[in-house]
């Protein structure tokens, strides 16, 4: 399974910023804040149980940053910077 995402396109070779939401939040968050760097290709992800992924049971947030290490494989985002708050924040620091 691969998290629910949206995807905006730059120029090639700079790294992709991926925006985590917050708690009870959803990819939408962050999209007018993503929209200064749009030079950048973006990465909006919604976290398990939040907007269009599923609410899937995990046993903390190894699970979660496994599911994401797996739905930026999927998009081949290899060079990337994670930006998140509030529960996005937590996900980023684990990864």
């Amino acid at each position: 399974m691969i998290l629910h995402a949206q995807a905006k396109h730059g120029k090639p070779g700079l790294p992709w910023l991926v925006f985590l939401h917050g708690f009870s939040g959803d990819c939408h968050e962050w999209q007018e804040v993503g929209e200064a760097f749009a030079d950048y290709s973006r990465l909006y992800v919604d976290l398990p149980g939040h907007g269009g992924s599923a609410a899937i049971s995990v046993d903390g947030f190894d699970d979660v940053t496994d599911l994401l290490r797996k739905t930026l494989v999927s998009y081949n985002i290899l060079n990337f910077w994670l930006v998140g708050y509030s529960l996005g924040g937590r996900v980023a620091m684990m990864a």
